[in-house]
């Protein structure tokens, strides 16, 4: 590995750090990206939209999409499929949504479940659905070749089985040390390494335990209810709770078999996949809790989606690092933490962030636009974790 000094080094080639060196390497900076994989695990698809039942969070998907155009255009494919994004489930349950909708003026369509059920035939919606039109479905390992490969493009260096072992801050920047005794400087580091960043930063930065959440898929490569003439189902997340729904429904009583899972559909070119993702736990925690989510979304499908067929379908079950959004500067040291829940959806636009970050610890002057008068970087900040524990 070369000892050549840089402006910043990337730790982490999953989607958040190589669009982090992307936006770097397109500001001139000189930038190196670093990996411990020889190929850093990339497949599936995420769901890219840009409403959230949170403002910050919101704002961040909206610069993403900005910049999801820029990087389709200058890697010259179609990395974002639009389908539409529809969440539904009783009023509660989607009033978050709906609020920050309206605050941050993103385009939706209001729906009852009946009205959803007319304009996709085939699927069976809860009570209410929001309807996002300009949301799309990711190809995953298609985003993370553009984001380095862009990358690289513009100058960046790219180093995969480089096992980084720690960060070592220095009285002019910081050092990374990586396996057999070799080391790379550079004025600022960007860590976005996942669950191995605390110890990457051990005695450097206090990071809150790694968490996970456990992602369990099945994929249907047929749906009756799609003919040639119907309408494409979109992307969908239905936002089951069976508390609100159960309010909603007063003396009635909530239905018999209303769903035990919240579960996310991305669809593909001739079915759909099921996904569900478990609340956050802490690393290594026992997955024996969770052996009847496959079951469920058998379930579901039946229930829900009656023009789809799982039978025989074998399950796939993931991690991804969970926990609190963080994306803040200590000194010389950038952390991009929780990032991986959202999959490659908030990467082009936290690229941005934490390239913004990495530029404050080169005393780049920041020009400050209408992204930064609307993005609250402050909530994803170490102090705001602090205050919320």
């Amino acid at each position: 590995m070369t000892r050549d000094r840089y402006d910043v080094v990337v730790v982490g080639a999953g989607a958040t750090g190589s669009a982090t060196a992307w936006a770097l390497a397109r500001r001139g900076r000189r930038v190196l990206l670093l990996d411990r994989a020889e190929e850093p695990p990339a497949h599936g698809r995420d769901v890219v939209r840009p409403g959230h039942a949170d403002v910050a969070r919101c704002h961040l998907a909206l610069l993403s999409h900005q910049w999801w155009n820029v990087l389709e255009h200058e890697a010259g494919e179609r990395l974002v499929e639009p389908t539409g994004c529809v969440e539904h489930g009783p009023v509660e349950a989607l009033r978050p949504l709906v609020e920050t909708l309206l605050v941050t003026s993103v385009p939706f369509e209001y729906l009852t479940g009946p009205e959803a059920e007319q304009r996709w035939p085939g699927m069976r919606f809860d009570d209410r659905a929001v309807v996002q039109p300009a949301a799309g479905v990711a190809d995953v390992a298609a985003t993370h070749a553009a984001l380095r490969r862009q990358a690289v493009s513009h100058g960046a260096d790219l180093a995969l089985g480089a096992d980084v072992r720690r960060v070592e801050v220095l009285d002019d920047g910081a050092r990374v040390h990586v396996d057999a005794g070799d080391h790379v400087d550079a004025s600022v580091v960007v860590v976005c390494a996942g669950a191995a960043s605390a110890a990457v930063l051990e005695g450097v930065v206090d990071l809150p335990p790694a968490q996970v959440v456990r992602e369990t898929r099945l994929r249907a490569d047929h749906v009756e209810a799609l003919s040639s003439t119907a309408r494409p189902w979109p992307a969908f997340v239905h936002r089951a709770d069976p508390v609100a729904h159960r309010s909603a429904r007063g003396e009635l009583g909530p239905d018999a078999g209303y769903p035990a899972l919240r579960v996310r559909g991305e669809p593909t070119a001739q079915g759909v996949e099921l996904a569900h993702r478990t609340a956050p736990a802490p690393l290594g925690s026992d997955p024996a809790a969770e052996d009847g989510v496959a079951a469920d979304l058998l379930a579901y499908a039946a229930q829900c989606l009656p023009g789809v067929t799982l039978d025989g379908a074998e399950p796939s079950v993931a991690e991804r690092a969970a926990g609190p959004l963080v994306l803040d500067r200590v000194g010389r040291v950038v952390v991009g933490l929780g990032t991986g829940v959202h999959g490659v959806a908030l990467a082009p636009g936290i690229g941005q962030v934490l390239a913004d970050l990495a530029e404050d610890g080169l005393g780049v002057p920041r020009q400050v636009g209408a992204d930064e008068d609307e993005l609250d970087r402050s909530r994803f900040s170490l102090a705001a974790l602090a205050t919320s524990v």
